[in-house]
């Protein structure tokens, strides 16, 4: 199912009220704010939205909730990721029904010494076969432990329903590799804010990223900017978006939801074990937002 994206999406935080439940007013607030930044879509369950951390009933009503409020010409993508090829895939057709338009999904990862590039691409392809919606690959190894090579990427490219990858690697001779080999319409998004610029230039879609929770603005003007042409504007916002990530965006997603609360959005507490940053930590991004110009 070819599919057609460019820009930048969030990956959605999961907003939590002070006693543990889901504020899915909050969730519609937030959707309603980012829509007026040039976002291109929203990923709705990806790990900045906690989703481990999610009941199955909490799961299908986020994406109920997001999909009443995100416009269908702006696409939701629903991670659907599981340890078990048959789980993935019933969390496939839950997204299916919600109204997601594609979903993504991250690798298994539990049983790391048997999980081999077979084992994988069994699973993806099973996965692929299964859904009613285009698929996204989700390379995220400093959760997993386990990194999705260009070799298996490229190999799972081919298959017509895997149409792009989340690659949170930050890896760019990883994402040179799988961009050279996957077809001219495969989509790749960096999923780390350090290498947008030069996934930009290798020939990414746009990025996935977590600090376009909180300052969206930022991250779209530098797909607009490299867009145009203008590679000076661009690298100029590029090292603003590096300076958030220093900042804020390596601590994680209690900092992230810390950080859209200061620029009025609803980020709230993370769910435990995370702990919520410190008075100290807060005051810091607080100023680096100053000094980004985005309070």
């Amino acid at each position: 199912m070819p599919l057609s994206v460019r820009g930048v999406i969030p990956p959605v935080t999961t907003p939590f009220k002070a006693d543990g439940s889901l504020d899915y007013e909050a969730l519609g607030r937030n959707l309603t704010k980012w829509r007026t930044t040039g976002l291109a879509g929203y990923l709705i369950l990806g790990s900045t939205g906690e989703f481990l951390t999610l009941s199955a009933d909490e799961r299908r009503t986020m994406l109920e909730v997001a999909r009443a409020h995100i416009p269908r010409e702006q696409i939701m993508i629903a991670g659907a990721g599981a340890e078990s090829t048959p789980q993935a895939i019933q969390y496939v057709k839950e997204a299916v029904r919600a109204g997601a338009d594609a979903v993504m999904v991250v690798n298994p990862n539990y049983y790391k010494p048997l999980l081999t590039a077979e084992a994988l691409y069994r699973h993806y392809v099973a996965v692929a076969e299964a859904s009613e919606v285009p698929v996204f690959l989700y390379n995220v190894p400093q959760f997993t432990g386990l990194n999705m090579d260009a070799a298996l990427v490229s190999r799972l490219a081919a298959h017509p329903n895997i149409v792009g990858i989340k690659d949170s690697s930050g890896n760019i001779p990883q994402l040179a590799e799988i961009i050279r080999n996957a077809p001219a319409d495969f989509l790749v998004f960096p999923g780390s804010a350090q290498v947008v610029l030069p996934a930009l230039a290798l020939g990414a879609a746009g990025a996935i990223l977590q600090i376009s929770c909180f300052v969206p603005e930022l991250c779209v003007r530098l797909v607009k900017e490299w867009d145009a042409g203008n590679i000076e504007a661009a690298r100029k916002t590029n090292n603003l978006l590096l300076a958030m990530h220093e900042a804020i965006g390596k601590y994680g997603v209690p900092a992230s939801k810390a950080a859209m609360d200061l620029r009025g959005y609803y980020g709230g507490p993370a769910r435990p074990p995370l702990l919520p940053p410190s008075p100290e930590q807060v005051a810091g991004f607080r100023a680096a937002l100053e000094a980004a110009g985005q309070l």
